[in-house]
């Protein structure tokens, strides 16, 4: 399966389901759940460190952008932000997994190299990373 924003979505959709709070709560809610252009230019809602705005995508440095940072440990020192979902299940937990719409069972473990490589690759629409969970 290829790696689109499309299916980065439905992965922090599933991550979020499968939380122990809901997002909607959480002062940034649900900040994925937007068009492509939102998201790669957008900031996440209601959140800061050391006092900037914080950019979904770090347009400079891609693989450290804080959706994904945030999901592998706490991200940020000023406030600290803990790892997410807020008090998990975390993706890095062992034997972590989510089911997509279509059946496939994705493991933690693999839904962060599929987002590891989506960043990669320039985080593209609709692009052809092409790893991942076929």
């Amino acid at each position: 399966m290829a790696i689109t924003y499309l299916v980065i979505q439905d992965y922090l959709n599933k991550i979020a389901a499968k939380g122990n709070l809901d997002p909607e709560g959480s002062g940034h809610g649900v900040f994925w759940d937007g068009d492509y252009a939102s998201f790669s230019t957008g900031v996440v809602p209601g959140k800061k460190c050391s006092g900037v705005p914080v950019p979904i995508l770090n347009q400079t440095d891609l693989v450290n952008s804080a959706f994904y940072q945030i999901l592998k440990a706490g991200w940020c020192t000023m406030p600290a932000m803990p790892q997410m979902p807020r008090k998990g299940p975390y993706v890095t937990d062992t034997g972590y997994s989510i089911k997509l719409d279509n059946g496939t069972v994705v493991t933690g473990a693999q839904v962060l190299s599929d987002i590891e490589d989506w960043l990669k690759a320039g985080a593209p629409e609709f692009g052809s990373v092409g790893k991942g969970t076929s």
